[in-house]
C-alpha cells in the first residue's frame, strides 16, 4: 500500500475555506471549537487538493468540522455524530438488508471509531478490509451521505468475504476446485 503525505490546497481554495469558516455560522465550528487551521489541515490530509471541484467543500464545512472534532477524540462530538446520523443509517440498512443490516449499522459506529482513533495495526478488519476512517472525509458531499456509503460498502464487503469463505470451503462442484480437472490429471 502506497502512503502519500498531505497535498497542500491551492491558495485560492484555502482562502475560500478560511473565509467560509469565518463567514458561515457553522454550528460544529463553534460547538466543538474547531479552528480554520484544523479544517485546512484535515482537508489537505483527506486529499481535497486532487479532487474535482474542491469548492464543493464550502457547502459541507459543518460536517468537516464535526469530523475534525471526532478525529481529535472529542467524546461529545462522537455522541453527537451517532445521535445525528445513527437513526437514519440504521433505518436505511434495515430497509435494504433486514435485521442483519440493522445490526451492521449498530456495529458501524464501533468500526468508524476504531478506524479513526485506533492504532495503525488496528485499522484493518480480520478479513482484510479497512475500517472506515473520518480522516478520509474530504467534505465533497454531506457527512451523512459519506457515512452511508461507508456503511453500505462495509455490508457488501462482509457479504463478499462470507461468500468467498463459503465457496472456498465447499467440497462440491460449485467450489473453486474443479473435480473434473482433478480426475483428468490423476495418474
Amino acid at each position: 500500500m502506497v502512503v502519500r503525505g498531505p497535498v497542500p490546497l491551492e491558495p485560492e481554495v484555502e482562502d475560500l475555506v478560511r473565509r467560509a469558516c469565518f463567514g458561515v455560522s457553522s454550528p460544529a465550528l463553534m460547538e466543538f471549537s474547531v479552528r480554520p487551521d484544523e479544517i485546512v489541515e484535515h482537508l489537505s490530509q483527506a486529499g481535497l487538493a486532487v479532487a474535482n471541484r474542491p469548492d464543493r467543500v464550502l457547502q459541507n464545512l459543518d460536517g468537516v468540522a464535526h469530523a475534525v472534532a471526532c478525529i481529535r477524540g472529542d467524546a461529545r462530538a462522537w455522541i453527537e455524530l451517532a445521535n445525528r446520523h445513527g437513526w437514519c443509517l440504521e433505518r436505511a440498512a434495515m430497509d435494504r438488508h433486514d435485521v442483519e443490516g440493522g445490526l451492521c449499522a449498530r456495529r458501524f459506529w464501533v468500526d468508524v471509531r476504531r478506524g479513526t482513533l485506533g492504532a495503525p495495526e488496528d485499522r484493518v478488519r480480520d478479513d482484510g478490509w479497512p475500517y472506515p476512517r473520518l480522516q478520509w472525509f474530504a467534505g465533497l458531499r454531506p457527512l451523512r451521505h459519506w457515512l452511508a456509503d461507508r456503511l453500505f460498502g462495509g455490508i457488501e464487503a462482509r457479504a463478499e468475504s462470507a461468500h468467498r469463505e463459503r465457496l472456498d470451503s465447499l467440497a462440491t462442484g460449485r467450489s473453486l476446485a474443479c473435480p473434473a480437472v482433478s480426475a483428468a490429471t490423476a495418474p
